[in-house]
């Protein structure tokens, strides 16, 4: 450990050995550090319950980074980044045990750019906040930053209290609450592509897109997330975070700036501008389903009531499916399909563009590939060679993924987040305007579901959802789409 007085950042992790830290966290330290993308001076504080010294929770540690790092794990990497590691045994519920954590930072001395890295579950940010107030830790001569993970809440209530409960910790500039699919490069490039390209920037807008969808499938099940997933539901799990977030990058105007607050405020705008749907047009407007058994990977697979920890008679959403307007002079009035769903037939994130079409040929498409494959692929019209003049469509796939050198430098999710943390730059991060704007308008859906007792249709597993969800799209003589068919 390095013991100088010079200036030094402390990036502590509270729930040191979960899932989240050994697959997630620590692999994006080491692939920061093999690119000499970490601080020039830096210390990593775990922190856990289980009886672990540093030496032994840096062999458990191990053969998780060698797993799952992107960069290639070396051996002599790992131990120069492990001279930087610390575990520590704390029970973070304890107020007596933050004296603990205290005393290492004071060990360390000098001025400190402190991140709390929060990797527990929500019900214990607020407490956690509470005592590192109250024991001194956040001393005003450091900076301090606490990363969340998202559900922030569970309804706009809840947000609210935790808001106000983290405030009184913190200053709301000093947290970063994290959903990861802004640290996707597809995600990023959704602004570069439409702002940095005449081509697109001049057609984005209601005279020219017949309708833009916006798509989130998995082939997964709900794991070992029942008790929690039970008591969320896709509209919450998907929609309100990831989804709104896709949505109001694609649909906002362009910021003055590059500044996290330029470009959060545009974002905010479009989730405000988000029309509620009227009393009586739900069914014309949303879908819920929640798959049953079947086949997935010519797997035969459990259907959500029998998955661990399912109450028997459940209602919960695994997919939706919905039609929505937003209220915004560039795309009042053109139709936004958003889905999400688990055990559906393929996993595939992504955002199509439909324009509209002279009569007699295919519309021009433009899909922007996310997750797992990253790319953009566009559908135009063509003459088809020959002496006739038949028009035919013609394609062109710019496969970003596909490039090894592109693989290589693209960080991933929580990489590229938590270098942003480090340069204290929050446009990769949900302001506290955009969680408010967002779980609004689930609200007043989800009070709409209850008041009109929505059907919750079936699908088998492995298929694209119910059938009733191709049917909202095929009653306005539109469909799904997907490279495959467009």
């Amino acid at each position: 450990m390095n013991n100088g007085k010079q200036n030094k950042t402390v990036f502590t992790i509270f729930g040191g050995t979960g899932d989240l830290t050994y697959r997630k966290l620590l692999p994006a330290f080491y692939n920061l550090f093999s690119l000499f993308k970490m601080p020039q001076d830096f210390e990593i504080l775990i922190l856990g319950r289980k009886d672990y010294t540093t030496e032994s929770y840096i062999e458990v540690i191990k053969p998780w980074l060698k797993k799952f790092t992107r960069t290639n794990y070396r051996d002599e990497v790992f131990e120069r980044m492990s001279e930087h590691l610390r575990y520590l045994v704390v029970n973070f519920t304890e107020e007596k045990d933050y004296s603990l954590i205290k005393d290492v930072y004071d060990q360390w001395g000098g001025i400190q750019q402190r991140l709390y890295y929060l990797a527990v579950a929500p019900q214990f940010f607020a407490p956690i906040a509470f005592s590192l107030k109250k024991s001194g830790i956040l001393d005003e001569k450091h900076s301090h930053q606490v990363m969340i993970e998202k559900p922030f809440g569970v309804d706009i209530t809840s947000a609210q209290i935790l808001h106000q409960q983290m405030c009184q910790a913190f200053d709301d500039d000093s947290i970063y609450r994290i959903d990861h699919y802004l640290g996707k490069e597809m995600i990023q490039n959704i602004m570069s592509v439409r702002f940095n390209n005449t081509l697109f920037e001049g057609i984005w807008n209601n005279h020219q897109i017949d309708n833009i969808q916006i798509s989130a499938l998995e082939t997964v099940g709900v794991e070992n997330r029942g008790a929690y997933y039970d008591q969320t539901g896709a509209l919450k799990d998907m929609v309100q975070n990831h989804l709104f977030q896709i949505l109001s990058i694609v649909g906002m105007e362009k910021p003055l700036d590059g500044s996290a607050q330029a470009i959060q405020s545009e974002q905010v705008k479009v989730l405000d501008a988000l029309i509620p749907i009227k009393r009586g047009k739900l069914n014309e407007h949303l879908v819920l389903g929640q798959y049953t058994k079947g086949t997935s990977s010519d797997i035969a697979v459990k259907g959500y009531l029998e998955e661990e920890n399912i109450h028997t008679d459940s209602t919960t959403e695994t997919y939706v499916a919905m039609k929505l307007f937003i209220d915004t002079p560039r795309l009042s009035g053109v139709p936004i399909y958003i889905r999400t769903g688990k055990r559906c037939d393929r996993r595939s994130t992504e955002v199509a563009i439909q324009f509209k079409a002279p009569k007699g040929v295919l519309p021009n498409l433009l899909i922007i590939k996310i997750y797992p494959d990253e790319g953009i692929y566009l559908r135009f019209n063509a003459k088809k060679p020959g002496t006739t003049p038949e028009v035919v469509p013609v394609f062109m796939d710019f496969c970003q993924s596909c490039v090894y050198e592109n693989r290589i430098n693209t960080p991933e999710a929580y990489e590229r987040l938590i270098e942003a943390a480090f340069k204290k730059d929050k446009a990769l991060f949900t302001s506290w305007p955009q969680v408010l704007a967002s779980w609004r308008f689930i609200d007043h859906l989800i009070d709409r579901i209850k008041e009109e007792k929505m059907i919750v249709y079936p699908y088998p597993a492995g298929q694209s959802g119910p059938s009733e969800s191709d049917e909202m799209l095929r009653r306005e003589e539109r469909h799904w789409i997907d490279e495959e068919h467009g």
